[in-house]
């Protein structure tokens, strides 16, 4: 705790000089909050000048939450002493936000009383910028190694969807049509697109470029999602195996953070064990209750690899460390995998012995919630109506095969291939339609501008977006614009028929 001379603020700057000429900005407030003194490189930072810091607010520049915080922090340090930190989004100006840690300590009088508070910032912009490149960097790593597996998965998926229906359009025109043979093709095509949707949702999780979205996640689905694609990419002198538990409960995890996690840790693992027979061992488990009452949910990734020496093994997780050449990875994978695992409230233990393979096992804390917040709630009911819909879509393709399945569940369906055209067909008559299942990216206007066009005319009117890129909306995001349901490209038939059985059941 620092200690004035006097109990007056203004002494703590008695050499204005020598503050100055600390990088970092600090600022002295009384026992009130106000100001009473600052360095240059504070006055810098919030592109004040000294006339201006008296009636300085620094709560008007974070968000209502921090705020609420920072003065709590305060009135606690001034009253009982000693000295915290925060960290905060600050809004310096109109154009410019940066990412500040708050180091606060409590100044004492020469009576031994507080008299005041000192502030230092700790400016960690670029660091998180640098960070957030990197996490990139990881992510683009990662594509790189999929990529050959991917396209010999594709080719495998694309080889019965042409082969059956080559053999459909052959059997057709020599009118000896056998009814059962052809549902044996038809539900073969059907098997292949399912598997070349889970490939494309799989691409889209490791490459969406968004902002980091912790939500419950079962984690056994991902890891077999992430040896399906790692095992055509992985010599065939690696054993895979598997031992899950897929009643171990729930984590809250980024999905996304979690499949570059996984990816990392097994491609570590296949290159510690080179051109040599070896095993890579996958296992999910729920841990026995901790001291605290605490559940864990463990990951383990285990290789009969080369092992880590003694003299490595802690230092394997420190940033840009690794013993591969310069040209074959950044050193950021294990140091990123330790980063989520410890945002997620988890730890890591690392085994290994020179010679005799290596284990990583992964804590996560598990967490138990109502099984509706997880699946959510289906539509009940018969699935088929009579309404009026448009649906629009720069694709005939999707146009075609969206108006087939919605005609035969009985609704009477308009299509539009452009945005122009929909509004024009629904400006027409606002009143004769009662519902709009839109793309979301189209020329001259999107599914978005659309939707706002529309509820200029028609304020109730349920608009469904339909997209082929894979963004993820939450529902605030979606009720913020206009829409009452979102898709993802390609919709199966009975999705489609839930999801616009149910916006109509609640207009």
């Amino acid at each position: 705790m620092a200690k004035l001379e006097s109990s007056s603020p203004q002494d703590f700057w008695f050499n204005q000089n020598l503050i100055d000429a600390i990088p970092a900005p600090i600022c002295m407030q009384d026992r009130k909050g106000c100001f009473h003194g600052a360095n240059k490189a504070f006055l810098d930072f919030f592109f004040l000048n000294e006339k201006l810091l008296t009636s300085f607010d620094l709560n008007s520049l974070l968000n209502p939450q921090i705020r609420s915080k920072n003065r709590e922090l305060d009135a606690s340090i001034l009253h009982h002493g000693g000295k915290q930190s925060f960290e905060a989004m600050v809004q310096c100006s109109e154009k410019i936000e940066r990412d500040v840690v708050f180091h606060k300590e409590a100044v004492l009088g020469e009576n031994g009383e507080i008299a005041g508070l000192v502030t230092t910032l700790e400016d960690l912009t670029t660091q998180r910028q640098t960070e957030q490149q990197l996490r990139h960097s990881q992510k683009m790593e990662a594509i790189g190694t999929l990529a050959g597996g991917i396209a010999h998965d594709f080719n495998n998926v694309l080889t019965p969807i042409i082969g059956y229906a080559e053999i459909m359009r052959l059997t057709i025109t020599r009118h000896d049509t056998d009814k059962n043979s052809l549902l044996q093709f038809v539900s073969e095509i059907l098997n292949a697109g399912k598997r070349a949707k889970s490939l494309v949702e799989q691409i889209l999780t490791f490459s969406r470029s968004r902002e980091q979205k912790v939500l419950p996640q079962y984690l056994h689905p991902m890891i077999k999602e992430v040896l399906k694609l790692i095992r055509v990419t992985l010599p065939t002198n690696i054993k895979i195996s598997q031992e899950i538990d897929e009643d171990c409960g729930l984590v809250m995890i980024d999905p996304v953070q979690f499949h570059q996690m996984l990816l990392n840790l097994c491609t570590n693992s296949a290159q510690s064990m080179g051109d040599s027979q070896g095993e890579l061992v996958i296992s999910l488990s729920k841990s026995d209750k901790d001291k605290q009452g605490k559940e864990w949910i463990v990951l383990s990734v285990a290789d009969t690899g080369q092992g880590i020496p003694s003299g490595l093994r802690r230092r394997v997780f420190e940033p840009y460390f690794t013993t591969r050449e310069k040209e074959q990875g950044t050193g950021m994978g294990l140091a990123m995998v330790h980063g989520i695992v410890a945002r997620c409230g988890g730890y890591i233990e690392l085994q290994s012995e020179e010679g005799q393979g290596t284990v990583f096992q992964l804590y996560f804390p598990r967490i138990v919630l109502e099984k509706d917040a997880i699946t959510g709630r289906q539509t009940n009911g018969v699935l088929g109506g009579t309404e009026r819909v448009i649906v629009v879509d720069d694709q005939d393709a999707v146009l075609k095969v969206t108006k087939k399945i919605l005609t035969t569940l009985g609704y009477r369906v308009s299509v539009c291939s452009s945005s122009s055209e929909a509004l024009k067909l629904f400006s027409w008559n606002p009143g004769a339609f009662d519902l709009i299942i839109t793309d979301y990216a189209m020329p001259v206007f999107s599914g978005l501008e659309l939707c706002a066009e529309v509820k200029k005319q028609r304020e109730n009117i349920p608009i469904i977006l339909s997209t082929g890129y894979g963004e993820k909306f939450s529902d605030k995001e979606l009720r913020d614009v206009g829409f009452s349901a979102w898709l993802t490209k390609p919709v199966a038939l009975q999705k489609l028929a839930m999801t616009v059985r149910g916006v109509l059941d609640h207009h």
